[in-house]
């Protein structure tokens, strides 16, 4: 089945080229526009790729193109289940799935909390999650959503979601509680974007040279019921196909864990290592585990970004806040 669904995409990619190509003359247009994103996008990858000129644009060129794949993706190659999710190579989740199970022994009745940033379709990532929810060797998913204004836009997101078999929690004031309940009676996992801006408070952790904020109310909710951490990051190599790859977290909460003899890379810790947190040592007790093991993520998927930087959303304000006097966690 997955080599008929490559074939038929193979073909509408072809046919859908044209498209393409003036939807991508219209992106490299708007690199070149003084449109704030293009503003935001072009200072971003000044600062901290050391990117300027043509370079920078057709770089961003490609970030709008990306946006428009989405799109195709989303509304279209989905509506015909035809995306489809390789494996990186050297990676295999089912064995990453055995693996952890294996690793952590006293989490092995309990969901995973699969971590990860805006790179190319974060809903594609869930295809092989599902596909083993299916075969009832994975727990119920849940995707956090923040909602939107626009009831539509909820309405649209939530049909994404939905529609691969994942449940959607959106981002309200019971967001715990909603969360609470399905890790204690469904024995929940979650997908969970943690590169976003929180408007207030959160970690600071040096991300691409500089502090930036991070999200770590979900992460915590999740370690305090003892879930698995999982990073996970892809890129897209054609509309409708993307390649995953996967790390098992470091899990400082796990207290139980059980080296694995001859592991593969992706079930091994001992390779991660942290980026700089802002004040570390006065970070307050409750709050370090989930700090250090944002920290090891960040600093992974800095790396997955660095070797695909179109694939990420450069065009966002992410370092606009200032860690002194911000963050609560100290």
């Amino acid at each position: 089945m997955k080599i008929f669904k490559l074939i038929i995409l193979l073909l509408l990619n072809f046919f859908l080229f044209p498209i393409y190509f003036v939807l991508y003359v219209c992106c490299l247009f708007l690199s070149f526009c003084p449109i704030f994103p293009t503003k935001v996008a072009k200072e971003n990858l000044k600062q901290r790729l050391g990117m300027r000129g043509i370079k920078a644009h057709f770089l961003i060129s490609l970030v709008y193109l990306g946006y428009v794949f989405y799109f195709f993706e989303a509304f279209f190659f989905e509506i015909f289940h035809l995306n489809i999710c390789l494996h990186e190579k050297g990676f295999n989740y089912e064995q990453l799935l055995q693996g952890i199970r294996e690793k952590y022994p006293d989490s092995h009745n309990k969901g995973i909390v699969y971590i990860l940033s805006h790179m190319a379709n974060v809903e594609m990532y869930s295809i092989p999650v599902m596909e083993e929810y299916r075969k009832g060797k994975h727990t119920q998913v849940y995707a956090l959503a923040q909602p939107s204004k626009l009831n539509f836009i909820n309405k649209l997101l939530s049909w994404y979601r939905v529609r691969p078999g994942m449940g959607v929690i959106w981002t309200t004031k019971s967001l715990f509680s909603k969360m609470e309940e399905v890790i204690v009676q469904k024995k929940a996992s979650f997908c969970m974007l943690v590169d976003q801006k929180p408007k207030s408070g959160g970690l600071f952790i040096r991300f691409f040279g500089e502090y930036a904020a991070f999200p770590v109310s979900g992460l915590r909710m999740c370690m305090n019921q003892n879930l698995i951490v999982v990073y996970a990051a892809a890129y897209r190599i054609l509309p409708g196909i993307v390649k995953l790859n996967m790390q098992c977290g470091k899990n400082p909460h796990l207290k139980n864990e059980i080296e694995l003899p001859h592991a593969p890379h992706y079930l091994s810790t001992m390779a991660l290592s942290e980026a700089e947190l802002y004040h570390k040592n006065s970070i307050k007790e409750r709050e370090k585990d989930v700090s250090l093991e944002m920290s090891f993520f960040v600093n992974w998927i800095e790396h997955q970004i660095r070797k695909h930087p179109e694939q990420w959303s450069w065009d966002y304000k992410k370092w606009s806040r200032d860690p002194a006097g911000n963050s609560k966690l100290i």
